[in-house]
C-alpha cells in the first residue's frame, strides 16, 4: 500500500487530537477532583455514584430527625424530673400536715402551696418546645391539659374529654351540660348554674379542666423502616386520678374538723404516683439509651459510605499527576516526530 503524504497528515492530526483528549480529561480530573464530570464519561460510576448519594441524603435526614428526638427527649427527661421533685415536695408536705403539731392556719398554708404545686403540674403537662406539646403524642399542637374555670366557663367549651373534680369524686361530661361519676351521680349546668341533683353548687367548690392527651404517640423514623417514640407516656401520670386526689388533699386540709390519720392517707397515694413517675423515666431512659445506639450506627454507616462513595468518583491524585506528567511527555514527543514527518513539502522531493 502506497503511503502518501495525505495519510501521514491525517493520521498525525488524529492521534495528535486523541492524545489531546486525554490531556484535557486528566487536566479535568485534577481540577474537579472526580474521576468523571458528566454520565457518558463512566455510566456505571455515574450509576453507582447516585446510589451512594442517595444514600447519604437518607442518612442526613435520619441525623435531623436524630436532633429533634433528642431534643424532645431531654425535655421530656427535665419535665419529668421536676414532675418528680414536685410530688416529692407534695409528700413531704402531706407528712407535715398528717401530724398533730400543725394547726389549722399551718393546714390552711400547706393547702395553699398544694394548689400552686398543682398548678404547675400543669404547667409541666403542657410543655411546649417550638410550638410543639411533647406530651401530648400525634396531637402536639394542642396542649395536653386545658384547665377550665367553673365560674366563667360556657356550654361551648365542654367536649368528650371535659372533666369536674368535685366532693372527692370525678365527673366525665356526657351530654347537654351533664357530667356523671362512676356511681352514676350526676352534675348539671343549667343557665351558668351548678346544680348537684336540687341543690347549687359554688364554682369554689369544683375543680375543671379539659384532660385531652392523644391516644397515639408522636414517632420519629430514624432508621429506615425503624420508627422510636420520642417522648413520655405522661397520660399515664398526668391522670384525673392524680388530679382529683391533689383537690381532694387541698379540701382535706381546708377542713377544720379533719383527722391527722385521714391526711396520712394521702402519704400512700403520692407514693403511687411517685412509683409511676419512676416507671416512666425508667422507659424514657431506656428509649434515650436506644437512640444515642442508633445515633452511633448512622455515624458509623455515613464514615464508610463517605469512604466508599471517595473510592468510586474520586480521583487518586498522585495518580493522575504522573499520568499526566507521562501524557505531556508523549504528547511532546509525538509532535516532535510529526513535526519532523510533516516538514517536508512536494518541492523538497523534487530537489
Amino acid at each position: 500500500m502506497r503511503v502518501t503524504q495525505s495519510m501521514l497528515t491525517a493520521n498525525t492530526l488524529h492521534y495528535s487530537q486523541a492524545s489531546y483528549q486525554r490531556l484535557s480529561t486528566l487536566q479535568e480530573q485534577l481540577s474537579t477532583q472526580k474521576k468523571i464530570t458528566r454520565f457518558s464519561q463512566d455510566p456505571v460510576t455515574a450509576a453507582k455514584s447516585m446510589q451512594f448519594r442517595e444514600s447519604a441524603d437518607q442518612i442526613q435526614q435520619y441525623k435531623r430527625n436524630m436532633s429533634e428526638a433528642h431534643n424532645r427527649l431531654d425535655q421530656s427527661d427535665t419535665s419529668l424530673r421536676e414532675t418528680n421533685s414536685i410530688l416529692t415536695r407534695i409528700r413531704e408536705l402531706a407528712i407535715k400536715a398528717s401530724t398533730d403539731t400543725y394547726g389549722e392556719d399551718e393546714r390552711k398554708s400547706i393547702a395553699q402551696e398544694v394548689e400552686q404545686l398543682t398548678d404547675h403540674l400543669l404547667t409541666v403537662a403542657n410543655t411546649n418546645i417550638a410550638g410543639n406539646h411533647i406530651f401530648n403524642g400525634e396531637q402536639r399542637d394542642r396542649a395536653p391539659i386545658e384547665k377550665l374555670d367553673p365560674s366563667t366557663v360556657t356550654s361551648d367549651q365542654f367536649n368528650d374529654n371535659t372533666v369536674i373534680y368535685f366532693n372527692g369524686s370525678t365527673y366525665a361530661y356526657q351530654e347537654n351540660g351533664t357530667f356523671e361519676n362512676e356511681e352514676g351521680a350526676h352534675i348539671q349546668f343549667q343557665d351558668g348554674q351548678w346544680l348537684s341533683g336540687e341543690e347549687s353548687i359554688h364554682p369554689e367548690e369544683m375543680r375543671m379542666m379539659n384532660h385531652q392527651f392523644a391516644s397515639a404517640a408522636f414517632e420519629l423514623e430514624l432508621q429506615q423502616g425503624v420508627k422510636i417514640t420520642v417522648g413520655a407516656d405522661a397520660h399515664r401520670l398526668f391522670t384525673t386520678d392524680m388530679f382529683n386526689e391533689l383537690y381532694q388533699f387541698q379540701q382535706a386540709l381546708a377542713d377544720p374538723n379533719i383527722e391527722a390519720e385521714e391526711l396520712s392517707a394521702f402519704v400512700g397515694k403520692v407514693d403511687a404516683h411517685l412509683r409511676t413517675a419512676a416507671d416512666i423515666n425508667g422507659q424514657l431512659g431506656a428509649r434515650m439509651n436506644r437512640v444515642d445506639l442508633i445515633e452511633d450506627r448512622l455515624n458509623t454507616q455515613a464514615l464508610l459510605l463517605e469512604k466508599v462513595k471517595s473510592e468510586n468518583e474520586d480521583v487518586d491524585f498522585e495518580e493522575t499527576v504522573m499520568k499526566l506528567l507521562v501524557a505531556e511527555t508523549v504528547h511532546s514527543a509525538a509532535l516532535a516526530a510529526s513535526a519532523r514527518v510533516l516538514q517536508p513539502s512536494l518541492l523538497d522531493f523534487l530537489r
